[in-house]
């Protein structure tokens, strides 16, 4: 317990094991720490995108989804009344871009496993209670708690990683955030239910609020319904959200795998967060993950966020020589956080704002209708749903043609539509304007000038259509 350590990291989740199971090869001497190391059930994380699976294939680790039952996810269908279509993520056959579905628990042992085999790595099971810092303030390790034997001992290490997940015990003191519930998700499991796409992701759009499944396995599919508001449901409000607001909208072949799921009552219900990364720079200590950053779980965007903050933050410690030099671990901790705003702004954006646009009547019909047209309309917005995309300027591009094609359309219906269209521009303003400000910055290639022309032009092309009409 005495022994100095390269990096103390606290929390195995999906953040604090992958960066285990990324340095350790090299050598890097590692005390990995968590409460317990048993599989963990959740009801999210379960479907990576194209750009995880990409992420974690470049870092070596893409054999990690090998031998679990994980399914390929090959794109999304929408769905909305009797209408519906697919958008592959793939535009033509010159590409093999693919999400999975998966059992998280599995797949995170697995992770941990690869992690655990290495030397490098010592297994810590119990609580860090306590970062430890020197005189000047630097932290040098944190004071552990043993799960066994309940004895509080010192790790020492040159860089803690607080990887401790959305309920984080280290944020309060290294970030200026404070998270924020947008939402529930109410997860049940479907047995041996055939999907309307086969391999793919499903957003059905026709309720009051919005409702996903995807295959977690060849034989099992998650459905997961929004709950709105910032109360964990009680038993009896969740089956009349599921009576009244979802059983009707459920296609015929889907309704007796849910009704069948909904009567075995095995309800899970996880809250959906919203955490912009505004970190605290502290010498010998970075965040990573759910501990520093979340977004609505609706786009599956958290494990590729995560994926690529670890690349990140994991590539600039490969190139660490020495653990010791304590000015150099500091500079590659303020390159990550510069970089992984790039890199995750857009995941965080479509995230949010597309929980806010599926959640508004209006503003849902458009983009179904928007996506409907196919080339450009689906390609781009899919690939940034997918992470393969990070240009801020597309995404953009998207969201404001979205609100000006639904303008457009009710516009075409009769100028007593005006009203409405009032109505979805302050909506749809009020959706993205926290999302720019808190998500994109000096460091990335959008500025606030230009958000604002996009939205003034479009404005302006509204009131010249209306005025020719």
């Amino acid at each position: 317990m005495n022994q100095q350590f390269d990096i103390c990291i606290i929390g195995a989740g999906m953040a604090g094991a992958t960066i285990a199971a990324y340095l350790a090869p090299k050598g890097i001497k590692i005390a990995l720490i968590d409460r317990g190391f048993t599989e963990k059930n959740r009801i999210v994380g379960e479907l990576l995108q194209p750009g995880a699976v990409q992420t974690l294939t470049e870092m070596g680790l893409g054999h990690l989804l090998d031998g679990f039952d994980g399914q390929p996810i090959k794109g999304y269908a929408l769905l909305q009344d009797e209408d519906q279509f697919s958008i592959p993520y793939n535009k033509n056959d010159k590409t093999d871009f693919h999400g999975v579905g998966l059992h998280n628990g599995r797949f995170l042992q697995q992770i941990r496993a690869s992690a655990i085999e290495n030397p490098s790595v010592t297994k810590m099971e119990g609580a860090a209670t306590d970062l430890i810092e020197d005189k000047n303030g630097v932290v040098t390790g944190v004071k552990f708690k043993d799960k066994v034997t309940r004895k509080i001992t010192d790790i020492n290490a040159k860089l803690t990683i607080t990887s401790d997940g959305f309920f984080s015990s280290f944020r309060k003191e290294l970030s200026k955030n404070e998270k924020k519930v947008t939402s529930f998700f109410i997860g049940l499991v479907l047995k041996d239910c055939p999907l309307p796409s086969p391999n793919h992701g499903h957003v059905f759009l026709s309720g009051p609020t919005p409702f996903i499944c995807y295959p977690i396995s060849s034989t099992e599919v998650r459905l997961l319904i929004d709950f709105p508001g910032d109360k964990a449901p009680k038993r009896l409000a969740i089956k009349e959200h599921l009576k009244n607001n979802v059983e009707p909208f459920i296609p015929e072949s889907l309704k007796a795998h849910f009704n069948q799921a909904v009567n075995e009552e095995d309800f899970k219900v996880m809250p959906n967060h919203y955490l912009a990364a505004k970190p605290v720079l502290k010498k010998g200590v970075v965040m990573l993950g759910d501990a520093l950053n979340m977004r609505h779980p609706l786009t599956g965007g958290g494990i590729t966020a995560v994926f690529s903050d670890v690349r990140i933050l994991g590539n600039h410690l490969m190139g660490m020589a020495d653990f010791s030099n304590t000015q150099l671990i500091h500079k590659k901790v303020r390159m990550y956080y510069k970089e992984r705003c790039y890199a995750n702004a857009n995941v965080n954006i479509l995230a949010n704002a597309l929980y806010g646009v599926m959640s508004n009547d209006l503003l849902k019909t458009a983009v179904f209708q928007y996506i409907k047209q196919g080339g450009d309309h689906a390609i781009e917005p899919i690939a940034i749903l997918a992470g393969l995309n990070k240009n801020q300027k597309t995404l953009i591009k998207h969201f404001v043609g979205v609100v000006l094609f639904g303008a457009k359309n009710l516009l075409k219906q009769g100028l007593m539509n005006i009203p409405k269209v009032l109505l979805m521009l302050w909506q749809a303003l009020k959706i993205i304007k926290p999302l720019l400000k808190n998500e994109l910055n000096i460091f990335t290639f959008v500025t606030q000038r230009n958000i604002e022309t996009h939205l003034i032009h479009t404005e302006n092309q509204i009131g010249q259509f209306s005025l020719k009409h």
